[in-house]
């Protein structure tokens, strides 16, 4: 730090041998990772919640050339119907686009959680306090999979790895990818090491990490795909980072940029098809400022697992739909 000494000098030494990051004050380089299939990024648009918002989001994509890689079903699976998803799957495969399903039930569903919706309980995130609520998850992974999903949203650390050890056992699908939810909050390189050696194929950062910190998490991760969202609704911040696009895919590939949600005030608000479409603008914007910013970026291969395309019935698994 040129001739200003930095505190914490103990610190800093014993960090620096081991090469772990000790400052923000750093230089960027170039990620060389990608996608397994070949690509350094992605485009995810989360908070797809159902067929009508699957259908509307699809139409106005193919109205305005706009290609994105897949959606992201936020609600929880146990709520929507066995008939729903396998329509939702059909939709995304016919269009070749992927769909990650988040697991539920959730803390905020539960019964035996009341205490999550207290405001110390919030701090502790969506970790499930119940073998009741493990089961349940476990029950909604096998039904998803019987359905055809190939993409699962995790919540809770306990449960993705006792979902990894489905998958090892043979109960899973190979291919099934498991991501976390930002609501893990991995923040640092070393959280995201505990998510990856329990099952995570990929994980969503937190929202508001520089890019100091998501180039230490990408440096200590080599092989991690990373989820970094790049505009939050309102009630998570608002803000929008399409300036920081080209660099984000530089120093984190291979990412999945997480795109379009600045346009809602919580993700849990049902969009209008007028706030569909001003998505689908704001996802357009994004890429714009990355093809001007990045011009010789490579988005992900559609071979990729990492894209969740949903199996056909002849691909699927045979397991418990109504497990």
């Amino acid at each position: 730090m040129n001739d200003v000494t930095m505190s914490g000098g103990a610190a800093r030494d014993w960090l620096a041998g081991k090469g772990y990051p000790f400052t923000d004050n750093v230089a960027f380089h170039r990620s060389t990772g990608e996608f397994d299939g070949g690509g350094q990024f992605g485009v995810e648009i989360p908070a797809v919640n159902s067929m009508r918002d699957l259908e509307i989001m699809v139409k106005l994509l193919n109205e305005h050339g706009v290609r994105v890689t897949r959606f992201n079903e936020t609600l929880g699976s146990f709520l929507l119907s066995d008939a729903e998803l396998t329509d939702m799957f059909a939709l995304c495969r016919e269009n070749d686009h992927g769909i990650v399903v988040s697991l539920g039930p959730r803390p905020e569903y539960d019964t035996k959680s009341a205490f999550y919706r207290t405001g110390f309980g919030l701090e502790m995130g969506r970790q499930i306090n119940n073998s009741d609520g493990i089961r349940a998850c476990v029950a909604e992974a096998l039904r998803l999979a019987a359905l055809g999903c190939r993409g699962i949203t995790v919540y809770d650390i306990g449960v993705l790895r006792v979902l990894a050890e489905l998958r090892s056992d043979g109960l899973l699908p190979a291919d099934l990818v498991f991501k976390t939810s930002s609501h893990c909050m991995p923040t640092n390189p070393f959280l995201a090491r505990i998510f990856a050696e329990n099952g995570a194929d990929s994980i969503t950062l937190a929202h508001d990490l520089g890019l100091p910190m998501i180039q230490e998490i990408r440096r200590l991760n080599p092989e991690l795909p990373m989820d970094v969202p790049t505009d939050v609704y309102r009630t998570k911040g608002g803000f929008i980072r399409f300036y920081e696009l080209a660099e984000i895919v530089q120093i984190a590939a291979p990412v999945m940029l997480k795109m379009g949600a600045s346009v809602q005030e919580h993700p849990y608000d049902p969009p209008s098809e007028a706030r569909t479409v001003e998505r689908v603008r704001r996802v357009a914007r994004g890429l714009e400022m990355l093809d001007r910013h990045l011009p010789d970026k490579t988005a992900i291969s559609r071979r990729s697992r990492q894209y969740a395309i949903p199996a056909a019935a002849s691909d699927r698994r045979q397991g418990p739909a109504s497990a």
